[in-house]
């Protein structure tokens, strides 16, 4: 997940590896690991002369974990830990299938079982993968010196799908790897710092003093294609084209499951029914499907009448009180409330008086279900007034219930802080891919386990949903085609929102298309904006619905 106050100015952090009355690290070499977090964290060493890229959920070193506590996982599933000359040591801050990994260095180690694998700097590297009841051991040996190799081992824990997690974990060690550079290209390599996506995205839709969504998103598609391995700026990418209303596309695997399992289309009536009696009901969502969203809107109506009257927000930042005086966010209330669709979910909440809360802990991210879980019960006050009931929307994996091992997720925690179950609705496993009909599915969860209510979402989230649909009136657009400068977007704002802040999350938003556009609205005043890539104001009008 992106968060506004994503700290992307790198901070590089020395660690100097030590285990009292331990002899098994080589300090001299330990000691000059440097880390560099960011949107990949990336691993030097000038000893060794080597730059790896792990995933920003690594952590490296005594800070996070003990060099004991990762020698017990390992020797308690009877595998492999080296016995001497460990460099490097760390764990990864997931929900489950804990992962461990350690470096040591290695003489004359048989390679001839490995898989030879060569980076984008023409490093060779040489892979290996296996498996050992519900643990996944995976071994990476780079070339130190003659006849000596690195050899970083890491296991990944709790295993249920053996066959999906071996392929997952061959993916992450491509890319992570592809990053490598030793020898003489860790000369040529370093320092060698990858673009600030996100100020050059943020510097893009602030522009002018007015949010401007085209810019930010041609911009991320032109670096996204200078540097194809950037998972950070292909995500941010995506994100800002969802803003736009643009798909994101799914791949055959995930078809192939849903196909898999039974449904029965459902009304929105019929899902309040269903989860009406609860105290806390907590969906989930894809970050880059607004139609997530969509949903809870379009329930918030029928469920503040069975006296639900606080709406969590995983993505909102720390200005709830400020969107709770005026019923709106803006640039600054958070990342993914720059979608119309979450915005319009924040207006909707406060219309039928819903409290809006958001419980992201901006600064644990260790302990981050834990932290969130707390935020959740403090902010909400569920555990001190009866009278709450919360609905609550997280990113993915928060929500779910079923076997985590180790590290339990936010639903978990909460359950076990507060005693109170809460009623988790699934609707990112079963997310629509192309078919979008406009309804919503019941998923048949006899042969599904984690959450409560699985629901398969084919909303169209190119809509106005503002409080109650059922007012809306209609209201064509003239044709809004892009302009000789190159795309340009349109842009439906309340007026009164727009004059009190200009920095305001429009209402609508989407490309601009050939033809006329037609929109349904709610009764109100509205400022229509059509802007260039640029940000510059091409076409304005004031509608009137009445």
């Amino acid at each position: 997940m992106i968060y506004l106050k994503l700290n992307i100015h790198y901070k590089i952090l020395v660690f100097i590896f030590f285990l009292s009355s331990c002899t098994t690290v080589n300090r001299p070499i330990a000691k000059l690991n440097k880390f560099t977090q960011g949107l990949m964290n990336q691993l030097t060493n000038d000893s060794l002369g080597l730059k790896i890229d792990f995933y920003g959920n690594a952590n490296l070193g005594s800070k996070y974990i003990d060099l004991k506590d990762v020698m017990s996982v390992f020797r308690k599933r009877k595998i492999k830990f080296p016995s001497k000359n460990i460099v490097l040591w760390g764990t990864y801050d997931v929900t489950r299938n804990p992962m461990y990994f350690v470096g040591s260095l290695e003489t004359f180690l048989d390679v001839s079982k490995f898989t030879a694998d060569t980076s984008m700097y023409h490093c060779i590297y040489y892979r290996s993968i296996q498996k050992n009841r519900d643990n996944i051991i995976s071994s990476v040996a780079i070339p130190y010196k003659k006849d000596s190799f690195l050899l970083i081992s890491e296991v990944r824990t709790e295993i249920t799908d053996m066959q999906e997690s071996v392929k997952d974990v061959l993916n992450s060690i491509k890319t992570s790897y592809n990053s490598l550079a030793y020898g003489a290209k860790f000369a040529e390599q370093k320092p060698d710092e990858e673009p600030d996506y996100f100020s050059i995205a943020e510097s893009a839709f602030k522009d002018r003093g007015y949010v401007n969504y085209v810019y930010p998103r041609d911009t991320l598609e032109k670096l996204v294609l200078q540097n194809e391995n950037s998972q950070f700026a292909n995500e941010l990418f995506k994100s800002y084209s969802s803003f736009l209303g643009e798909s994101v596309q799914y791949d055959s695997a995930t078809k192939q499951e849903q196909q898999a399992v039974e449904k029965a289309a459902i009304t929105i009536d019929e899902i309040v029914e269903k989860i009406k009696a609860h105290r806390v009901l907590m969906f989930n969502e894809n970050h880059l499907q607004p139609r997530c969203r969509l949903l809870i809107n379009l329930l918030l109506p029928k469920l503040s009448k069975e006296g639900f009257n606080v709406l969590a927000l995983e993505s909102l930042s720390e200005d709830e009180d400020r969107i709770n005086r005026l019923g709106f966010p803006n640039v600054e209330s958070g990342f993914y409330t720059r979608d119309p669709n979450m915005a319009n979910l924040i207006r909707t909440a406060r219309i039928y008086g819903l409290k809006v809360i958001g419980y992201e802990d901006f600064g644990n991210a260790s302990q981050r279900d834990l932290q969130q879980a707390k935020n959740l019960i403090q902010k909400s006050e569920i555990a001190t007034k009866n009278q709450v009931k919360v609905i609550v929307l997280a990113g993915g994996g928060h929500i779910h219930e079923g076997d985590t091992g180790e590290n339990k997720s936010m639903a978990q925690y909460f359950k076990k802080l507060t005693k109170i179950d809460p009623y988790t609705i699934n609707q990112v496993k079963f997310l629509a891919m192309q078919e979008i009909n406009d309804s919503i599915y019941f998923m048949d969860n006899k042969v599904l386990n984690g959450n409560d209510l699985y629901l398969s979402n084919n909303l169209n989230s190119d809509k106005i949903v503002i409080g109650s649909n059922d007012l809306n009136r209609r209201y064509r657009l003239s044709s809004t085609d892009s302009t000789k400068s190159g795309k340009s977007a349109i842009y439906i704002y309340h007026e009164k929102e727009y004059q009190l802040d200009k920095t305001a999350i429009p209402v609508y938003l989407s490309l601009s298309k050939k033809d006329s556009v037609q929109i349904e609205l709610p009764k109100g005043m509205y400022r229509y904006l059509k802007r260039d890539h640029y940000g510059a104001i091409i076409h304005q009008e004031i509608i009137e619905v009445e």
